[in-house]
């Protein structure tokens, strides 16, 4: 379902263009057609988009944190291995 703000938008663009002096019958033709493309567009709101992101920010963070606990982690194997030798 498209969200109805969407849906004003378009409206209020076509209005604003030189579409604005069609017929009715071709407005409205106009605007199902671009209600149709946004609705098939697989678009997500601000909000979940915002979402996505803090969630991979933490993730790129957490990786990382990992590979810099990997590298201290080789490290100390490196050192001990060239001890007990």
């Amino acid at each position: 379902m498209i969200n109805p703000d969407i849906t004003q938008k378009i409206d209020s663009l076509l209005q604003q263009t030189p579409f604005a002096g069609l017929s009715q019958d071709l407005k409205l033709t106009m605007s199902s057609q671009l209600q149709a493309l946004f609705a098939n567009a697989n678009l997500v709101s601000r909000e979940e988009f915002d979402a996505q992101q803090a969630v991979l920010e933490r993730t790129l963070q957490q990786l990382s944190e990992l590979e810099q606990r990997l590298e201290q982690l080789e490290s100390d194997a490196s050192n001990e291995a060239a001890q007990q030798e």
